[in-house]
């Protein structure tokens, strides 16, 4: 899809594009990552574009995550790693903390979960510079966190529409290339950029990054999806976690509304109106006769739709063992997301301490 840049602007992305390498400060934020921060830190070193410095801001690890980054440090005297401690920080805290401190001309920001292929930050700079986009990034390869079918099941199940909507970044564009969407993962962006909308959002837990493209959009730039940048993500393993993960996305994501109300996507808005619905017909089945018929017929077309879904993903992938499971998966994430938008919205955002 070709963008519709005006003059000014191509011609400072034509600029860009034949400049020389551009300084590039990677900053990594974390939290008890002891199983997962090597491997990231591996990837990174690998990449094929020459790295400035790269930013960890440990937000109060207590698993030995720190130990690990001391260690990296002295045996890749070369990689140039520095790291620093917030305690208590958030994510949104960790990371204006340690964009702060970079001295790069532009942040690619990753997460330790994320296992970025060898030639992400190059893409992500040539992305940013030759479409003189605010922000460049590409698409999710949702991994399993673990073996076996359940943690399978879930991996497809958040990479399909029907669990996640119209996301591009996880279901992937439409066409390939390089197309303007709402919000990508993680994100490649100037350090003008950054100061100019005035960083994350502190007051956000998750949903910090959605936030952050949206305000950049806001300022008159596009934020720009490439198909060939890729990351690996690595899903939650279990029901439990992936519930727990959902109610925070929809906790956080009706506590943005409040400040972004025009933000608010129509993948976003489904689970928190199906939820809804269920809660209201289901207390008007008390006193209303027709209220049970219609929320028997609701959820029973919901579980048609769930099962042929799931059908047709267990056929594609030649595994037959997630079928009882995708249904699960995908009213875990409906009903959590919309349980923790309505909560908030509830309880006035406070907190609950049921969590």
């Amino acid at each position: 899809m070709t963008m519709n840049l005006d003059s000014a602007v191509r011609r400072a992305a034509q600029r860009d594009a034949t400049s020389p390498h551009c300084t590039v400060s990677v900053v990594v934020p974390c939290l008890n990552e002891v199983g997962s921060i090597e491997q990231l830190l591996d990837a990174v070193r690998e990449q094929d574009y020459p790295l400035h410095e790269v930013i960890v801001v440990d937000c109060g690890s207590t698993d030995g995550t720190l130990d690990i980054l001391q260690r990296y440090q002295r045996e890749h005297a070369s990689f140039p790693l520095t790291f620093t401690v917030l305690p208590r920080g958030t994510i949104p805290k960790g990371l204006n903390a340690g964009i702060r401190s970079a001295t790069g001309e532009v942040i690619v920001r990753l997460d330790a979960h994320s296992r970025p292929i060898d030639t992400y930050i190059r893409l992500s700079v040539e992305t940013l510079m030759q479409t003189g986009a605010g922000v460049a990034g590409g698409v999710w390869q949702i991994a399993p966190g673990v073996a076996g079918t359940a943690a399978k099941a879930i991996t497809c199940a958040v990479a399909h529409p029907l669990g996640a909507g119209d996301a591009a970044y996880r279901i992937g564009p439409s066409t390939p290339g390089r197309t303007p969407v709402d919000t990508v993962p993680y994100g490649c962006f100037r350090r003008s950029t950054w100061e100019k909308i005035g960083g994350y959002n502190e007051k956000l837990q998750t949903n910090e990054d959605y936030e952050f493209n949206y305000r950049v959009r806001l300022g008159g730039q596009a934020v720009v999806l490439d198909s060939n940048i890729r990351c690996t993500y690595i899903a939650r393993s279990n029901l439990k976690d992936l519930a727990a993960q959902y109610f925070r996305y929809g906790w956080w994501k009706a506590k943005m509304l409040k400040r972004h109300p025009r933000s608010l996507r129509l993948r976003q808005a489904i689970p928190v109106g199906f939820v809804a619905v269920l809660v209201i017909l289901a207390a008007a089945s008390i006193c209303i006769k027709w209220a049970p018929w219609m929320l028997a017929s609701i959820l029973l077309l919901y579980g048609l739709v769930l099962l042929a879904v799931s059908v047709r993903i267990s056929k594609k992938a030649g595994n037959w063992g997630m079928l009882p499971i995708l249904p699960a998966v995908f009213s875990t994430v409906h009903f959590s997301w919309g349980t923790g938008m309505l909560v908030n919205l509830i309880m006035f955002s406070r907190w609950p301490k049921w969590r």
